[in-house]
């Protein structure tokens, strides 16, 4: 396992790209980024607005994918008061069961901002089946809601004619990752790596009793029907010089957006401010460490690296102290919910952790085997 020579993303995450050097595909992004013609990309942002306004046949200019977290929240005000856009908020909810009150909440208040907003909602008991196969078959439970967190906003531009949907960070940019490019555009977004192609069925997540209605939602229109639309799928972070989870967040929580106050060593977050409206993406991220060696602490450490908030020493020692924490009753609730014991969860989790990355120490407990120490 290899590290970043100047952030502490690893090699083992999907798809992450390293020079000669030894530096990500993020870093070596982030260096160019303040020789960038940000004027230039602002013209090329404005064009695609007047391509959403030109191509509009409903009364929405363009989609905007939600949840009502910092991202959405910018997003969403970014496009209507900045580019002078109309846009349709597009929200694929958590099931009741699922959803916590401050993502309820957090919704709720993005919407009060002034928006129109379709909430997508797949019936809960296929949500939770697909969910199962996912953590069993993948150790990532999130396999399928991704699927419909992203098949959803395409479906409705489709089917309401509506030329533009706005999403938010290019993982090349945020992560180091090379599924879509280094551009703005997002059309390729079905192909990378947790989507992969965006077909349930493909993934080998559908059982028995599950009918091609139930799969609608998650299912990612074909290429065919995006040419057919005219669907122009868009990054909006690669437009705007300063859209970044810190910056987002601050935005956001000015204008009431609820974040998450638990300590990090419950959470394995040390900033409070992602993935505000489910506490089961705890567990995945632990379930992520467990499979790759890294959580949400090494991506939210890497960024704040680049941006010059802390020195790499500091970020890897955060890393090592936080990096795939998750407590205890995040998981008891977890495994209630898909109905299975905790026996069950930590055979699974068990049988996925990376040998290559892992060994037991003198006490018989699992350690990562190398960590960025220079």
């Amino acid at each position: 396992m290899k590290y970043c020579k100047k952030c502490v993303q690893p090699d083992t995450r999907p798809n992450v790209v390293f020079n000669r050097d030894g530096v990500c595909l993020a870093c070596s992004l982030a260096k160019k980024h303040n020789k960038i013609d940000w004027s230039a990309r602002r013209r090329e942002l404005e064009k695609i607005a007047e391509y959403s306004k030109k191509n509009n046949v409903s009364k929405y200019d363009c989609i905007v994918g939600v949840s009502g977290g910092k991202d959405s929240t910018r997003q969403s005000l970014y496009v209507r008061d900045e580019l002078g856009l109309k846009p349709l908020l597009v929200s694929c909810n958590y099931p009741p069961e699922q959803l916590t009150e401050r993502g309820a909440h957090n919704l709720s208040n993005l919407v009060s901002l002034g928006f129109d907003c379709i909430q997508v909602a797949p019936d809960p008991k296929v949500w939770k089946k697909l969910m199962l196969q996912g953590f069993l078959k993948y150790a990532n439970w999130c396999k399928s809601t991704e699927m419909a967190l992203y098949a959803s906003a395409p479906k409705v531009a489709i089917a309401y004619h509506i030329p533009v949907i706005f999403l938010g960070e290019n993982d090349a940019m945020a992560f180091g990752t090379n599924d879509t490019g280094t551009g703005g555009s997002a059309n390729a977004m079905k192909y990378c790596n947790t989507l992969k192609g965006g077909d349930p069925e493909a993934n080998s997540l559908v059982t028995k009793e599950m009918k091609k209605q139930d799969l609608f939602w998650y299912k990612y229109p074909t290429d065919e029907e995006m040419e057919w639309a005219k669907l122009r799928v868009v990054f909006l972070g690669y437009y705007i010089k300063d859209f970044t989870r810190f910056k987002n967040a601050e935005f956001a929580v000015e204008r009431g957006l609820e974040i998450r106050h638990d300590k990090p060593e419950d959470i394995g977050d040390i900033y409070g401010f992602s993935a505000l409206d489910d506490d089961f993406v705890i567990v995945n991220q632990m379930l992520k460490y467990v499979k790759l060696g890294f959580g949400q602490v090494t991506d939210q450490i890497s960024e704040a690296i680049r941006l010059g908030m802390m020195t790499r020493k500091e970020g890897i020692n955060l890393v090592k102290k936080y990096d795939g924490k998750c407590a205890d009753n995040f998981i008891e609730k977890f495994c209630k919910y898909l109905g299975i014991t905790k026996k069950k969860f930590w055979q699974v989790t068990e049988s996925y952790r990376n040998k290559n990355i892992w060994e037991k120490d003198g006490k018989g407990d699992f350690k990562i085997k190398v960590h960025p120490i220079k």
